[in-house]
């Protein structure tokens, strides 16, 4: 045990040494995390008792059309492996912006620890990890042919790309505490002129959430994520959740309400150096009924250009598939709480 962990803790050390190195390029980070954690740190894998399937689509600046604007699709899946301290995930997503597209899969894969165990209260230490593999697409034909650029040919050209990513989480009861690295591979595209534009860089993204329980059929879960590539580039969300469950109780690792109605808020600022300064508010509503799932958020920007582009659209459907609803409480390590929707 003490090997592996020490295995672990020698591995974030090098992510955070190559992080540094790298130049101060911003790698995507998908805001679809607010309805899929997994999304956020590959260690939620397999966190739950359960099979979930869900499908998600983010449109950015409506107000400047939905042909030239940048969007994200994304089918996810996850589940717990039977027998097994872990799970198995992953998704297949579309990035769309401007000749710039990206069509991929990924696989995430996570195995969990029994800590400590206290009556009702465990703590767990989850590692996960991703490897993706992607078709990037650099479309110019769609550029004015009746003015001249000498590096413009009016092709589209295609090339196969990689990344891994790599993710760390406590839970203890209510309590979760997690760090994740992406982009740790830091493929570039062969057409970008390396001279010009800056390498890619490994992000990191810290976060820490609490549930309260508010009254017995209410919950109050706060999320607060720094999110940093270890240079210039650097932002702070700070989420809020209430959620009011209904409905009989699932007892799977943990009871559970069947249906569940979560309205929320988030708050983004860009802490970039020299540059600290407001982005956006993004309030959300969700709805769970009987393991089928549906959510909104709308991403309205503090900057001058929310004046112009009309904000920010997210939705989610998604179902849930509990292999065991009459699961004992102390069948497996499992946490007893996920910020997820």
């Amino acid at each position: 045990m003490r090997k592996v962990l020490c295995l672990i803790l020698t591995f974030s050390v090098l992510c955070l040494f190559v992080a540094r190195k790298s130049n101060a390029q911003d790698a995507p980070v998908y805001e679809q995390y607010v309805f899929d954690n997994t999304l956020l740190n590959p260690a939620f894998v397999g966190i739950v008792d359960m099979i979930q399937v869900k499908a998600a689509h983010r449109q950015q600046w409506i107000g400047f059309g939905t042909r030239n604007t940048p969007s994200t699709t994304f089918l996810m899946f996850r589940s717990r492996i039977k027998g097994y301290d872990g799970g198995l995930g992953g998704f297949l997503y579309t990035d769309r912006n401007g000749v710039n597209s990206q069509t991929g899969l990924q696989v995430n894969g996570s195995f969990q620890f029994l800590m400590r165990t206290k009556r009702m209260t465990r703590t767990i230490l989850s590692f996960g990890f991703g490897a993706t593999v992607f078709m990037h697409t650099y479309d110019e034909t769609g550029f004015d042919r009746d003015i001249y650029d000498p590096i413009v040919n009016y092709s589209k050209t295609n090339y196969l790309g990689y990344d891994a990513n790599f993710g760390v989480l406590l839970t203890h009861g209510g309590l979760i505490a997690g760090v994740s690295f992406n982009n740790l591979l830091q493929w570039t595209c062969p057409v970008f002129n390396s001279v010009l534009e800056r390498s890619p860089s490994v992000n990191m993204n810290v976060h820490a959430g609490k549930t309260f329980w508010l009254t017995a059929s209410m919950q109050l879960c706060p999320l607060l994520i720094y999110k940093t590539n270890m240079k210039n580039l650097n932002q702070m969300d700070l989420g809020i959740r209430i959620k009011f469950l209904s409905g009989h109780k699932i007892r799977t690792i943990y009871t559970k309400n069947e249906n569940e109605f979560v309205l929320g808020l988030t708050y983004k600022q860009t802490l970039d150096v020299g540059n600290v300064s407001p982005l956006s508010i993004s309030p959300m509503v969700g709805l769970v009924m009987k393991g089928i799932s549906v959510s909104y958020l709308c991403d309205l920007g503090l900057t001058g250009l929310q004046r112009y582009n009309y904000g920010t659209h997210q939705i989610a459907l998604g179902f849930r598939l509990y292999r065991d609803k009459f699961t004992t409480l102390d069948k497996h390590n499992e946490a007893s709480m996920v910020y997820d929707f």
